[in-house]
C-alpha cells in the first residue's frame, strides 16, 4: 500500500513538473517585435538548403540541428544568453518542437518555440506567409559571426 501511494505521488509531483516547463510559444509577429527590441536570439535550426530556399526571418542566427556542431554552438549561446531570450524556428513546428523537448529534458527549460515556423501550420501562416521581413543566408550568417566574435 505505501508503494502505492507513493508511486501515484511520484506520477502527481511528476506531471506538475511537466506542466510547470511548458514550452513557451511566441508567433512570428511577436518573435519580430521582441528580436527588433533586443529582447530576444532567433535561432533557426533548419537545413542550408532550405535557408538558400526560402532566406531566414530578419534577426534569425543560422544554426542548424543537423550540423554536427549544432550543440557546441547551441551551448555557446546558452553560455551568453539566459534560455529565456533564445527562441528556436524551423520550417512548421515539428524540429522545435522536438529540440525544446530534449532540452527541457535535460534540464534547460524556457527556450521560446515559434512554433508556426517560416512555412506555417495550424498555429498559424508562417513568417513568410505574413509578409515578414526575410534576409539571405550570407546576410544572417555575417550577423551570426559579428555577434559570435564578441564571446
Amino acid at each position: 500500500m505505501k508503494k502505492r501511494v507513493l508511486a501515484v505521488a511520484t506520477l502527481f509531483l511528476m506531471s506538475i513538473a511537466a506542466a510547470w516547463a511548458e514550452t513557451p510559444i511566441l508567433s512570428a509577429p511577436d518573435a519580430k517585435q521582441q528580436i527588433e527590441a533586443g529582447e530576444l536570439i532567433l535561432l533557426d535550426i533548419r537545413t542550408p538548403q532550405e535557408w538558400r530556399e526560402t532566406g531566414l526571418a530578419k534577426g534569425a542566427w543560422p544554426v542548424s540541428m543537423h550540423s554536427r556542431d549544432f550543440g557546441t554552438r547551441l551551448q555557446a549561446i546558452l553560455a551568453v544568453y539566459p534560455p529565456e531570450q533564445i527562441a528556436l524556428i524551423c520550417a512548421v513546428g515539428g524540429r522545435t518542437g522536438r529540440v525544446t523537448a530534449i532540452l527541457e529534458q535535460n534540464g534547460i527549460a524556457g527556450i521560446v518555440d515559434v512554433s508556426e515556423g517560416m512555412m506555417g501550420n495550424r498555429r498559424g501562416p508562417g513568417w513568410i506567409k505574413r509578409g515578414l521581413d526575410v534576409v539571405t543566408l550570407d546576410e544572417a550568417q555575417a550577423a551570426y559571426d559579428d555577434a559570435s566574435a564578441n564571446w
